[in-house]
């Protein structure tokens, strides 16, 4: 009896624990992005450093639109056709070629803006840095805008559409561009 009791309790919690696992909320996929980021920042940089990579093909088929798919992907065949071997030359969820493990990550609430939900992301990327200069306690700020798609079941997920450094020129643009 005692045993059939903590299956029951077992197989309970799994179930209050399913869809808050399950769930996706419109910055889930962006906290995969920011992680892979600090856990990039914080790899000692080597010929043997081994990165997490924010576009291979399973990030890309789970965590990204299809449109954003398709952009990288005729970006990704320019540069192959014109025998460069660096797509993006920098990090693209951190901003810049060196970045620090970002600190004090700030997600905002999801704001709808018509067929796309955006999410803004604020973090100090440049606090590591030795010595006092202008910018090295800035809040870079981050808007991820996404959209809903059905998943492999038919079921509606947010997928990130595009990466947008407020300021900056959003990387989808970026991507087609570098493809024409």
């Amino acid at each position: 009896m005692k045993v059939i009791k903590t299956l029951a309790t077992a197989c309970g919690l799994c179930l209050l624990s399913g869809p808050a696992v399950l769930a996706n909320e419109p910055a889930d996929p962006v906290r995969v992005l920011m992680d892979m980021a600090g856990y990039n920042a914080g790899v000692e940089p080597n010929a043997k450093a081994v990165y997490d990579d924010y576009f291979s093909a399973g990030m890309l088929l789970n965590y990204f639109s299809q449109g954003f798919v398709e952009a990288y992907g005729a970006a990704l065949l320019a540069s192959k056709r014109a025998h460069d071997n660096m797509l993006l030359d920098y990090d693209p969820v951190i901003g810049g070629q060196d970045g620090c493990l970002p600190k004090d990550v700030v997600y905002g609430k999801p704001q709808v803006k018509g067929a796309s939900t955006e999410v803004l992301v604020g973090f100090k990327r440049n606090w590591c840095y030795d010595g006092e200069y202008e910018g090295k306690d800035e809040v870079t700020e981050v808007i991820y805008r996404l959209v809903q798609e059905d998943d492999e079941v038919g079921e509606k997920r947010y997928v990130i559409d595009d990466i947008h450094f407020v300021n900056d020129v959003p990387l989808r643009g970026e991507l087609e561009a570098l493809a024409k």
